[in-house]
């Protein structure tokens, strides 16, 4: 009975502190409601003083131009207008796509397979007559192999004479070489064709049981490169003798031993409709660029960068500046002066449609010459004079540079 009387007390203990557990739930349950409604309140007030503040930051109006008269507001309204397309002319819409499956390259090697049942699948009697084709084409691949090349030369002596001869070897890319020919092509044609990083090659090769040294990688883009310096100098002759070449250059990072960080080294690009020379040089100087092009004679195209400057101060190089910074200046500026940028970069735009119908024509020398005097040059023209009344200190249109 002591026990049961003792059981009693203690289920009623839990009981009270079981109430007091869920009143203490309720009052927090009322508290958090109390809480989400203060924080919708304040994501209000917080949403309206957003708007506000975003319609006070809103740009105000432009102020009025300065009043100009006399002399430099007549050539501010006369300037020339930015060329506009014909009315007439038509917007070529870009053709659909082709829809639906292309068939496969007839020129792949063909890998055929018969498949013709011995029996019939109901009955099992072989006594069968084909009564149907179905052809089934599927792209397939081979993987490429590497494969190992071994020439045995054999050393014969005359019966005659009693001298020894042996045949020369098979050829290869370079003395003692540790490939052949076709498989420094592949190597060559991987790196800067397909673009694959040399660390996935070596790690492809080691998944075909073929461990090669990242340095013994290194060294046949070396080697590479030494046997096409050949072809390389020929080109570079052959664009300083011709009468026009453009040039264009971007840094890269290169790892110099022993040097704490990668140095900014600099890829230079001199090119002409048929050849595309790449040079490296450490650095961006312009003695370099004048020693390189002093034996050069017509007309260069490149940016507006001060390590030519010597270049054109000599007279034989003609200086031919790239539109597209211009552009890009006037494209740039369109946030802050909308309509002075559209008016500039649409004589540019004229331009560059001139010469896009010259390419469509196929036009070339002096057919290019006299279709860019005919078409392009009272453009650029009225270019010159829109820039010399727009950059007019005191036009109505505030000065534009």
């Amino acid at each position: 009975m002591d026990e049961l009387e003792a059981l009693r007390k203690e289920n009623a203990q839990q009981r009270r502190q079981l109430t007091q557990v869920l009143e203490q739930n309720a009052q927090l349950v009322e508290q958090l409601a109390r809480l989400n409604e203060r924080v919708a309140e304040l994501l209000a007030v917080a949403q309206r003083k957003q708007r506000k503040t975003r319609s006070a930051t809103e740009t105000p109006p432009l102020s009025a131009p300065p009043v100009v008269e006399g002399e430099q507001r007549r050539a501010f309204d006369e300037r020339p207008q930015a060329p506009k397309k014909p009315e007439g002319e038509r917007i070529e819409k870009p053709k659909a796509k082709p829809t639906g499956r292309k068939p496969l390259p007839k020129h792949l090697e063909t890998e055929e397979h018969e498949l013709r049942p011995d029996s019939c699948a109901a009955c099992g009697g072989h006594a069968l007559d084909v009564a149907d084709v179905l052809d089934e084409e599927k792209l397939h691949v081979v993987k490429e192999h590497q494969r190992r090349r071994v020439v045995r030369r054999y050393t014969c002596r005359c019966r005659a004479c009693g001298e020894r001869t042996t045949l020369r070897s098979l050829p290869a890319p370079y003395e003692r070489s540790k490939i052949t020919c076709d498989w420094l092509a592949w190597f060559v044609y991987q790196k800067f064709w397909l673009l694959t990083p040399l660390d996935r090659i070596r790690r492809d090769l080691a998944e075909r049981g073929i461990p090669l040294a990242m340095s013994t990688l290194v060294s046949f883009i070396e080697r590479a490169a030494d046997l096409l310096s050949g072809v390389d100098g020929l080109h570079w002759k052959q664009l300083l003798a011709s009468s026009w070449m453009a040039t264009d250059g971007t840094g890269i990072k290169v790892i110099v031993p022993k040097l704490p960080a990668a140095h900014n080294g600099y890829v230079e690009l001199y090119r002409n409709d048929e050849l595309a020379v790449f040079q490296y040089e450490p650095t961006k100087d312009g003695d370099v660029v004048v020693a390189k092009l002093r034996p050069f004679r017509g007309t260069l195209t490149a940016d507006a960068e001060h390590r030519f400057n010597d270049v054109f101060a000599s007279g034989c190089v003609v200086e031919a500046g790239c539109n597209a910074h211009g552009r890009r200046k006037f494209r740039d500026a369109e946030a802050t002066q909308p309509v002075l940028a559209a008016g500039g970069g649409a004589f540019i735009g004229a331009m560059y449609g001139e010469e896009e119908k010259a390419q469509k024509l196929g036009l070339r020398g002096n057919a290019l010459r006299k279709h860019r005097q005919q078409h392009i040059r009272p453009i650029a023209r009225d270019f010159e004079r829109w820039l010399d009344a727009v950059n007019r200190p005191g036009n109505p249109g505030g000065c534009f540079s």
